[in-house]
């Protein structure tokens, strides 16, 4: 009877776990981002738009509040277009926020050949619906912990959002409260580690991966970048948050010595490995569960 009482207990404590969090729901949320109807999510584009305003559903839906005034948009400008973050908040107890991020803009379109649009499955949306699939982890969870989600916008022409993001003045009032950021970049692939597995840009530059590691409970495990000589550790959104003092890396998958779709027409959505990004998204949704519970904050290395 007792370890048919344990099992019952595990069971419900799993299921609990994975309570808001759905498989099929965010691969509609990569679909959706990476149909051809978005034309690529060009930076300034009315496409790009009505991406940022999907987000944003998401986001309401999920009880999230506006990180800064009444829209969860964040409008700027750069060399005369207009583009647009987006923000969503979920207040803790605590003024602590761990935050996770992704840029939802893509390149767009061109007239070369039969197919035109690069769809950006992959690169991102599989990372921005990451962090709509997480806001859906934590919908009905209280946290101690105040949470925050970012999707950026302009980053394929030089992290524009995400700067433009850290410099507004209303924003740039969390920065010294956030204790962690997350920038989830291209976990639509199965990576060099295998199944369930990323790997971590700047790894050894904190102690983030060592805590996330040690509060996993699925195959889920953060890796060390392999890809050294590339720089990703710079060539992401998290960089601008690192400038601003905040603990900041990006989780990966994709193989940057062996892909065919970066930056091309065939990232659609038949490129992603959903069952993989599952445990991808519920695994870092699980860690950084506990390590807020445990009140664990990363620190960078001296």
């Amino acid at each position: 009877m007792k370890k048919y009482t344990f099992l019952v207990l595990a069971l419900l404590a799993y299921s609990q776990i994975n309570a808001q969090y759905s498989k099929k729901t965010q691969l509609k949320y990569i679909e959706e981002l990476s149909s051809d109807n978005m034309k690529g999510r060009g930076f300034g584009t009315e496409e790009s738009r009505l991406s940022a305003e999907l987000i944003a559903k998401t986001f309401k839906k999920n009880n999230l509040k506006p990180c800064v005034g009444d829209s969860f948009l964040i409008e700027f400008e750069h060399n005369g277009k207009k583009g647009q973050n987006v923000c969503g908040i979920k207040q803790g107890k605590s003024k602590d926020i761990y935050a996770f991020g992704a840029h939802y803009d893509h390149i767009g379109y061109d007239d070369k050949g039969d197919d035109k649009i690069f769809n950006g499955a992959d690169d991102n949306a599989s990372g921005t619906s990451t962090v709509m699939a997480l806001s859906d982890y934590f919908k009905d969870k209280k946290t101690e912990k105040t949470l925050m989600y970012m999707a950026f916008d302009a980053e394929e022409i030089g992290l524009v959002g995400s700067k433009k993001l850290v410099e507004n003045e209303a924003f740039s009032s969390y920065l010294s409260d956030m204790k962690v950021m997350l920038n989830l970049e291209m976990l639509g692939t199965l990576s060099a580690f295998g199944e369930g597995k990323v790997y971590m840009t700047g790894s050894d530059r904190s102690d983030l991966m060592a805590l996330m590691n040690s509060n996993t409970k699925t195959t889920f495990k953060v890796e060390s970048d392999p890809y050294l000589k590339q720089q990703l550790f710079f060539r992401s959104d998290n960089v601008n948050f690192v400038n601003k003092g905040v603990v900041s890396h990006s989780l990966s998958t994709v193989n940057m010595e062996n892909q065919h779709h970066y930056h091309q027409k065939n990232d659609e959505l038949d490129v992603i490995k959903i069952d993989n990004l599952s445990i991808i998204a519920q695994g870092i949704g699980y860690s950084i569960e506990e390590m807020m519970k445990q009140n664990q904050q990363p620190k960078y290395s001296k």
